[in-house]
């Protein structure tokens, strides 16, 4: 595993999402079909930005259930951007190669599943500008900000909202000991989430069978 963030979408990234794929196509569970199907008709780009020393800028795109990585903008629908610091990325990426995470096949199957059609049905024409800020975190390490935008290229700089969650909340729930219902439940928010809140309850509402 790569510890620069650069290299690390570069190659870890895409491997990854990769292995997921193989996982959902392997899996004999119920659903596991129709959200393979779902992530195949995924299509579009988010812009990462990487800011200070080591940092940089990359498209990650989705097409044809395959992920790439590119430093110039493909054709694609931009579906939102994330920039954060370099020093963030560097500690988060040091948490995550002692915790051994990217060893287990369902940490790679959720990367792959963030791919969604249905996802990208819900968020059209949605342009939500916010920040997380992640607090708690481990080995005394800062509070982290992301800056996030939704339908938009450009990193908001002035958020409509803002919301903190802890590190222990997010790690319960990547675990499954807490939904992202019950994460979003406790989400401190500074601004107006209504919208994005309403959006979040429908995204990870379980979808209507056919």
């Amino acid at each position: 595993m790569h510890k620069e963030p650069l290299a690390f979408l570069d190659n870890d990234l895409p491997a990854q999402f990769a292995k997921g794929l193989a996982s959902l196509e392997s899996s004999s569970a119920p659903n596991a079909k129709d959200e393979l199907e779902d992530v195949r008709q995924a299509v579009g780009v988010v812009r990462v930005i990487i800011e200070g020393d080591g940092g940089g800028e990359r498209w990650v795109a989705v097409q044809n259930g395959t992920m790439t990585v590119t430093e110039a903008k493909p054709e694609l629908a931009v579906r939102g951007v994330f920039a954060f610091s370099a020093e963030a990325a560097k500690g988060a990426l040091d948490l995550l190669a002692e915790s051994g995470r990217l060893d287990d096949p369902k940490a790679a199957m959720g990367l792959s599943r963030v791919a969604s059609k249905r996802a990208e049905k819900i968020l059209t024409n949605q342009k939500i500008e916010f920040h997380v800020i992640v607090t708690d975190l481990p080995d005394g390490m800062d509070d982290v900000t992301v800056r996030c935008g939704i339908g938009v290229a450009e990193p908001p700089a002035k958020p409509q909202f803002t919301a903190a969650i802890g590190y222990d909340d997010l790690e319960d729930m990547r675990e499954g000991d807490l939904t992202p219902q019950q994460v979003i439940g406790r989400l401190k928010l500074t601004g107006d989430a209504s919208r994005a809140m309403a959006l979040g309850m429908t995204l990870f509402a379980p979808p209507k069978k056919k």
